[in-house]
């Protein structure tokens, strides 16, 4: 065989030093990039699928010794796989950079924005029981998910057990694109991932096209996941991955500040859990002010219906004497924008709403103002006698305080006047209409409503408020003869610390007629007091020394007045049919441009409820003036 000649050999060599030079560069500028500070958001590998880094192949007689690096699993090279293919002398060197981009990359991982709040989460809800401040209370904590080990079996409800934290990790989850600060992309996000996860909870509604679900309102890929590891907890004999199944728990109408699910575990109606969703569209977020509501829902299922176990299992208070209407709570989670709240299904229990349009019996009445009277005795003895847990929770700043600065939402409940007032056309009513004027012209809306919700303006006798007393959020049980056997209270969003008159006016002026109140408001407002009274007892305490009556009679006289403001607010919603239910995002948008600025504007009032509307709310407004409160 003819040998090469010397300078054949020279040109060889050369040949194969620069080919190296060029695989070293290429693997520099890989490594480059990497390091960019702008390369984790900008180049879609790092975020959305595993990184791959090319080598440049030598020409056709070498091609054996470079092959491309293997693909990055969970951010870090399989350099083991890397460094056999490799037949160079530069493998220790090719070994140092790849373990070198890789590092580089856990780090632009672990630095990306939206994840950055995982280290922030455990410094709120799990140590809300000691640290209960203003920031969670306005939105501005994302506390970390956490979900409920199965509670005691059903004849021990009245325990509220221990509450496991089991954090989601969001990092599991690198292919779902960033929240775009800049544009609302979250329905088209919600549409991507309920096509392309198959897994997800089944739901038979959307499958038949109901037009009054929309996507958005299901739960994302994280709460899905959270919703299994919180089945699975609660039934592991249903194994690691349960057949999950949803549909409506609430009709159109029925629900305005987030969305209900029914959710049942393989198809067994006994294994079934309540799911609560914020809304995911962000304008509607925001206008209906999703967030900070949602955040003081959990504050009362995880910090204050815990207190109230607490201080009655002190008292051994049991039976029909506790205070125990409230759902049972078995996980929440506060990561925005997962939040959900996951509660026991009443309906299981035989619980269901009274239908709005049908008068209150008198009973059902009764019981509720007794139950209301359990719930405040608990806050009057409990600030005597755990005073460092109360004080904590007499933080709380009330959801329309923190609204106050919202000029399109002053200018909204700025117009609930002229809707008041429009009820008062008749002759009759002009006496009237100069009290109601005269009301109105001491302040603003919120000018009137603030210093009625406020806790610090009925010091001493301020308690926490279940808040939102509407019809819709307070159940009945019905028994077998027709008799009212219990009641529960739901939805507590609007929880606060205020007079206890807040609500029990915001309940008689939204959920009783005048004929009513006009023939039992005394005597409701007194066998409350006597249960009051009753319960204080029970906890230790005289109610002559917490609360007298003259007191109670003064905080009637002077607040009961909230009962007008939020009856103006709540009773469009109370007098609307399911089907003239207007589109709430919709509403949201306009709102928040400056379109919507009274109750027709919003789609609230109109021919299908405008008759019944100024009917009730003359209703109260006649009362209010007879009763002396405005």
């Amino acid at each position: 065989m003819e040998q090469p000649s010397e300078k054949t050999q020279e040109e060889k060599k050369g040949e194969n030093e620069q080919k190296d030079r060029q695989s070293r560069e290429v693997i520099e500028v890989a490594s480059d990039q990497g390091n960019s500070p702008d390369s984790t958001e900008s180049n879609p590998d790092v975020q959305k699928s595993p990184k791959r880094i090319d080598v440049e192949k030598p020409k056709e007689e070498d091609s054996n010794n470079s092959e491309e690096v293997p693909d990055l699993e969970d951010g870090r090279v399989k350099k083991e796989e890397w460094v056999a293919k490799l037949d160079k002398p530069e493998v220790a060197e090719v070994e140092h950079i790849g373990k070198q981009l890789a590092e580089e990359i856990d780090s632009k991982v672990i630095d990306r924005p939206e994840l950055k709040g995982i280290e922030e989460l455990e410094k709120s809800i799990p140590q809300l029981n000691q640290t209960f401040g203003d920031k969670l209370l306005e939105g501005d904590n994302e506390p970390e998910a956490k979900s409920k080990d199965k509670l005691a079996e059903k004849a021990d409800r009245e325990k509220i057990a221990e509450i496991s934290a089991s954090e989601i990790q969001l990092t599991g989850n690198l292919e779902a694109p960033d929240p775009d600060p800049h544009e609302d992309k979250q329905d088209e996000r919600n549409e991507k991932v309920n096509r392309e996860h198959p897994d997800r909870v089944e739901n038979p509604v959307e499958q038949q096209k109901d037009a009054a679900k929309p996507e958005e309102d299901l739960p994302n890929e994280q709460v899905t996941q959270f919703l299994r590891q919180l089945v699975s907890q609660m039934w592991p004999e249903l194994g690691a991955n349960p057949e999950l199944r949803l549909e409506r728990a609430s009709a159109k109408g029925d629900n305005y500040l987030g969305v209900v699910w029914r959710l049942q575990a393989a198809s067994d109606s006994k294994r079934s859990l309540v799911v609560k969703l914020p809304p995911q569209n962000r304008v509607r977020r925001k206008q209906f002010f999703a967030r900070p509501c949602f955040l003081r829902e959990t504050a009362a299922y995880e910090v204050f219906l815990p207190l109230t176990a607490l201080m009655q299992d002190k008292w051994k208070i049991t039976g029909y004497d506790r205070f125990r209407q409230h759902a049972l709570c078995f996980g929440t989670r506060q990561d925005e924008p997962n939040e959900c709240i996951v509660l026991e299904d009443l309906t299981c229990a035989g619980f269901s709403l009274h239908n709005r349009f049908l008068d209150l019996p008198v009973e059902h009445v009764r019981r509720v103002m007794l139950t209301y009277a359990k719930l405040h005795a608990i806050s009057l003895a409990g600030k005597r006698q755990l005073p460092e847990k109360m004080q904590q929770l007499q933080q709380l700043v009330d959801i329309f305080e923190q609204r106050r600065d919202d000029h399109a939402l002053g200018v909204y409940f700025e117009n609930l006047k002229g809707s008041a007032l429009s009820a008062l056309l008749a002759p009759a009513d002009d006496a009237y209409r100069v009290r109601l004027e005269a009301y109105f012209a001491r302040g603003s809306y919120f000018e009137l409503l603030l210093p009625l919700v406020s806790g610090s303006n009925c010091e001493p006798f301020a308690v926490i408020c279940h808040g939102d007393c509407w019809n819709n959020n307070i159940l009945y049980k019905i028994a077998e003869r027709g008799d009212l056997e219990d009641v529960r209270l739901i939805d507590w969003q609007l929880m606060r610390y205020a007079s206890p008159v807040t609500d029990l006016a915001y309940f008689l002026f939204t959920c009783t007629s005048r004929r009513f109140r006009q023939r039992h408001l005394e005597s409701m407002l007194h066998d409350y007091y006597e249960e009051l009274g009753q319960q204080l007892i029970r906890l230790g305490e005289r109610v002559e020394q917490l609360f007298p009556r003259p007191a109670f009679d003064e905080q009637v006289a002077t607040k009961a007045a909230v009962g007008l403001l939020l009856a103006m607010m709540v009773l469009p919603i109370v007098t609307m049919q399911g089907q003239d239910v207007p589109d709430l995002q919709a509403i949201s948008e306009r709102i928040e441009a400056g379109a919507t600025t009274d109750l027709h504007g919003a789609g609230f009032l109109g021919a299908g409820n405008e008759a019944t509307f100024k009917q009730r709310i003359r209703e109260v407004i006649l009362d209010c003036v007879d009763f002396n409160y405005i």
